[in-house]
Parts: C-alpha cells; structure tokens; sequence
C-alpha cells in the first residue's frame, strides 16, 4: 500500500520548518503542494486524495488549506502531520510575520499589523471585522465546520468536533515539544516509509524572540495590558482548552510507553539534538 504524508500546514505553527524536512526526505516530485486560490481558501479531504491520486510519483502532500477528516483511499495509507501551538504565543508570531509581508497583501491582517503595534492589532482580533487568524484557528481548521477563515466563528460544538479528530489521528505534533515530536514522526513513518532525516534549520524566525513560553507570554500581556490580554485570552478560549488536552495527550503518549521503551525514547531524543544542525524551530 502506498505511504502518502499529508502536512497539514497551520499557518505559523512551525509548518514552514516542518516542510523544510520534508523537502529534505523527498524529491520535488515526491513531495507535493496544494492551495486554494486566496489565502482565506478551505480544501476538503476529497480535493486532497484527487491530487494524490492524479499525482502517483507523491508522497508526501503539504497544504496550508487542507482540512481534516483525512482521506480515505483503498489503495492510499494518509498519515497525518499536524501541530498544536498555543494560541497566545501564535497571536504573536502572526502579527509579527504579516507586519513583514508586502503592502499589496490582499491578507485582511497584514494591513492591520503593518499599520499599527501589536496591541492595535490584538485590538482588531478581538473586534467584530477581524478574520479567524488569531480566533479559535486551531478548533476552526480542525472542525473544517465552516469555509470562509474570514468570517468564522467557532463554537463549543466546533470545539467538540476538533478534540475527536485530535484524539483520533494517530500522530499530532505540540510546536512547544518540536524536538520529541519530530522523533514521534520519525517513529511512526518508518515502518511504513522507512527511516527518515529529522534534522533542520529553523524557519521563519521571529526575531527577538523570549527563550521560553512562560517569558513570551508575560511579555505580550505587559504589551497589551491586563484588560486587553484578557480579552485576547477569551476571544480563543476554546482553543486554549483544545491546547490543554493537546499537551495532556501529548504528555500520556510519553507516559504509556514502557519504562525501558521510554528511556530508548530518550536516548532518541538526545542523538537527534546532538545531530540536528539547528535548534527547536520558533515561528
């Protein structure tokens, strides 16, 4: 049976970095790119397996648009690569990757962000016009329960759609846990593509970035302010919860592993730091 990858690409969740594997593993026929025509566009699961069934050199499919569930085809193994990134910390890389984009974007968010600091900004996310760049995104895209990323909104229900599919793949990657999770890839592929080269060179790096979580949090509720930051926190309050259960998941997936299992894990873990030729990406 044929291996096919499917990367979807969440914007700024360290797709970029991840693809930059991919194009490490796989010839430019092998691996494959698919969008739709304006950067708000959706592609479902039927868009997805008709290119890689009109494209059979493919094997590895990576799309900023792609929506789950994932394809089914008798013939044709998907397996998934996605990662979950706290919302928070990706409000921020947003707005500081689209204040860098050109001026004729035709993006809603890159004239907000190019045109004013990040609290104007956080201003526009909270308000009634913004698009879903930076609400709820991730419950959004998982649920695929609407189209326009314009004009979305998510619901409990979306919530509830987003955590089964999460629950139900077998891999999904934490960006917080990029090195471990590059390893849960390399695992998971090999019996069924083989070994694969984890190393890479971060991507996309917002400069002038705080080392840890904690840090770049702080630093973005002392630059919006204690009512805006809450504000911020509520308008992706259902994304901070599938972020939750993302990390808990995640943690269990390490914990059901037996104790010698675990440690071989780490010893994995270790050689691929020692032999990777850049640090954990920061997109």
């Amino acid at each position: 049976m044929r291996t096919v990858i499917v990367h979807y690409h969440l914007f700024k969740n360290a797709g970029t970095t991840v693809d930059s594997v991919l194009e490490r593993n796989f010839t430019v026929e092998e691996h494959g790119h698919v969008e739709g025509p304006l950067p708000w566009s959706t592609l479902q699961p039927e868009q997805v397996l008709e290119f890689a069934v009109n494209n059979p050199s493919v094997r590895a499919i990576s799309s900023h648009h792609a929506r789950l569930p994932l394809p089914q085809h008798q013939s044709i193994r998907f397996f998934p690569i996605l990662f979950i990134r706290h919302p928070i910390d990706r409000f921020a890389s947003v707005y500081e990757f689209e204040r860098r984009q050109p001026e004729d974007s035709v993006s809603p968010s890159v004239s907000i962000a190019r045109n004013g600091g990040i609290a104007e900004f956080a201003r526009w996310v909270i308000g009634s016009d913004a698009t879903a760049v930076c609400r709820n995104f991730h419950v959004i895209h998982l649920a695929n329960a609407q189209t326009d990323m314009r004009t979305a909104r998510a619901t409990h229900e979306d919530y509830e759609t987003a955590l089964a599919r999460l629950s139900a793949l077998p891999f999904f990657g934490i960006v917080e846990e990029f090195d471990e999770s590059l390893v849960r890839i390399k695992q998971q592929l090999k019996p069924h593509i083989g070994d694969i080269a984890i190393d890479h060179l971060n991507q996309n790096v917002t400069p002038g970035r705080h080392a840890t979580l904690a840090e770049r949090l702080n630093h973005i509720e002392a630059e919006l302010g204690e009512s805006l930051y809450r504000d911020l926190l509520e308008c992706n309050a259902l994304d901070l919860l599938l972020y939750t259960q993302a990390k808990r998941m995640f943690a269990a997936a390490r914990q059901a592993l037996h104790p010698q299992a675990r440690e071989r894990f780490g010893d994995r873990l270790m050689r691929t730091l020692r032999g990777a030729t850049g640090a954990r990406p920061r997109a």
